[in-house]
């Protein structure tokens, strides 16, 4: 027994230069036999076999004071203010202030007035122009008017075009010339000349009808709803890490816990062996043992401290990100310790179906939905160019009016009722020869959109994969809590009968620290455990595409879910 615990004394140079300062007290039968010269006489006969060493009862000792585990813990926490978060409060604050978020946010929004500005194509179009135009010209024969012409021409013209969604467009216009001049063959000396026009013209073939007349309508309205879905994919992600880390926070405590109570625990063990040394029935060998294992304890209380404040700041760094003053005055609320109000989730008795989950994230998942949407798109993109490979084949139709009067108001009543119409029927028809940019684009599109379908089936396989093994982690998750849970109250059980044990001087100090030590390890990995299954829950609701906020109104109780 004495071997395992040699082997520790190099960790506990400190307390051995104590030992060595204050010798352990002799018996003064020891002392008189160091003392005695020596003698040759015969040793003494061995004392009759009916004498046993007296011990003194058990009785007589007093039990060990509780360990003050705070003078051994290193300083207090600071004194200020303190976050208390609910794993609910957690995920508002997230959703409030969480940069990601925001900046996906905006992004949506630049979708959204993208999609909705690029209608403005067929929004019509009014076109005003007007001028002056004063002209003298020198008669070059007798049919020239005059030997100097002079004429002064104010001209106006107006016009209105409306695009129509099949790609056709609507030209209205009316134009005025209002003339002076001198020219002798001239009918008046002052004449007004209106013209009214009414023309429509329609794509037949390429470029026609409202599938590619939209087509890019309809893919600005793609990458708004591919931004929705994505906004959302940002959205879970930031839940999902919110909760797991707001989890690993609950079981950061709970570990520190555990340590603090393994402290306390070897804390008492080593009060009660200095205690047993003082009455003369343990040794300087069990004080070295628990010395030692308290040093240990109090190392591991020391990482598991750290450990929580590491993930404290996991926590912080997903839910302080806007920042609404200074960096560094908004920094100071690091210092803020964080209190976790929703305790770990007890485990739920019921067998998840990877199917049905399946079922769930094949039509839930957000990625899913933008990888069909990019298909979609890609079908649009390959339809215009189906189009553009056509020939051009374009009907015109159109209508004209045009009235001529020394009076302005005869000459507009003339061309608007249409007394000398002209009308013009005509098909324009053209084709590039070759035509290798049109034949060459559709062939890309066709790729792009394959492409698009491979890319779809990979995702589905990435999220067939995830479902599985969050189903998977999540049975585990259960059954570890449940093995975890026996191994814990199995290790109290066997603590506590060494303890017995140990009272009735059957066990020793070193076997009594090695169950101590199995109970911290057990309670330990219970913790792990009850977090793992917390986050292992998250991530099923997340692989399912189910991750809502607390205000959302699907959203089940965090807890419940």
């Amino acid at each position: 027994m004495l071997r395992p615990a040699l082997a520790l004394l190099p960790l506990l140079a400190p307390g051995l230069a104590a030992a060595q300062e204050e010798p352990p007290a002799v018996p003064p039968a020891a002392e008189e036999q160091a003392a005695a010269p020596p003698t040759t006489q015969e040793p003494a006969a061995p004392p009759p076999a009916q004498e046993e060493p007296k011990v003194p009862p058990q009785t007589e000792e007093k039990p060990a004071a509780p360990y003050q585990a705070s003078q051994d813990q290193g300083p207090m926490p600071p004194k200020g203010p303190v976050l208390e978060l609910t794993l609910e409060d957690a995920m508002r604050m997230a959703l409030e202030r969480n940069l990601n978020i925001e900046l996906e946010a905006l992004n949506t929004e630049i979708r959204r007035f993208d999609a909705l500005g690029s209608w403005g194509a067929f929004d019509p179009v009014l076109t005003l122009s007007g001028g002056l135009t004063d002209a003298q010209q020198q008669g070059s024969s007798g049919l020239s008017g005059g030997d100097e012409l002079e004429s002064d021409t104010q001209f106006f013209s107006g016009g209105l075009l409306v695009p129509f969604t099949t790609g056709g467009f609507l030209d209205l216009s009316y134009d005025r010339d209002n003339t002076h001049t001198n020219n002798a063959f001239a009918l008046f000396d002052t004449s007004t000349t209106d013209v009214l026009t009414l023309a429509l013209t329609q794509p037949l073939l390429r470029a026609g009808w409202k599938r590619y007349a939209t087509s890019l309508q309809r893919e600005a309205e793609l990458e708004y709803e591919k931004q929705v879905a994505l906004n959302e994919e940002v959205r879970q992600r930031v839940l999902r890490n919110v909760s797991q880390a707001y989890w690993d926070l609950v079981g950061a405590h709970e570990e520190l816990g555990v340590r603090e109570l393994a402290l306390e625990t070897g804390g008492q063990q080593l009060e009660q062996s200095r205690r047993r040394l003082e009455l003369e029935v343990g040794t300087e060998v069990d004080v070295l043992q628990s010395e030692t294992d308290v040093a240990q304890l109090e190392e591991q209380r020391l990482l598991a401290e750290s450990d929580l404040r590491a993930a404290e700041d996991v926590l912080r760094a997903l839910i302080f990100q806007r920042t609404e003053g200074e960096l560094l005055e908004e920094a100071q609320s690091w210092d803020w310790p964080i209190v976790t109000l929703t305790p770990l989730p007890e485990v739920v008795p019921v067998q998840p179906e990877w199917l049905r989950s399946l079922e769930r994230s094949l039509r839930l998942r957000p990625e899913l939905v933008q990888q069909r949407l990019e298909i979609e798109a890609s079908d649009v993109r390959l339809d215009r160019a189906k189009s553009n490979k056509l020939p051009a084949l374009d009907l015109g139709l159109s209508a004209a009016s045009a009235g001529f009067d020394e009076q302005p108001d005869e000459a507009m009543r003339t061309a608007l009722g249409f007394d000398f119409p002209t009308y013009t029927g005509s098909l324009t028809f053209s084709v590039p020869i070759q035509n290798r940019t049109a034949k060459y684009a559709e062939r890309s599109a066709r790729a792009a959109l394959r492409a698009s379908r491979v890319v779809y089936d990979q995702v589905e396989l990435v999220v067939l994969a995830e479902v599985r093994r969050a189903v998977r982690d999540l049975v585990y998750a259960a059954e570890s809590v449940a093995a975890a849970q026996k191994s814990s109250e199995f290790a109290e059980r066997q603590l506590a009968a060494e303890q017995a044990r140990f009272r009735e001087g059957l066990s020793t100090t070193f076997q009594v620290l090695e169950f101590q030590r199995d109970r911290a390890e057990a309670l330990s990995a219970l913790t792990t455990a009850r977090a793992g299954y917390a986050k292992a829950a998250v991530a099923l609701l997340h692989a399912e595409g189910r991750m809502a906020g607390p205000d959302d109104p699907e959203a089940e109780e965090p807890a419940q879910q």
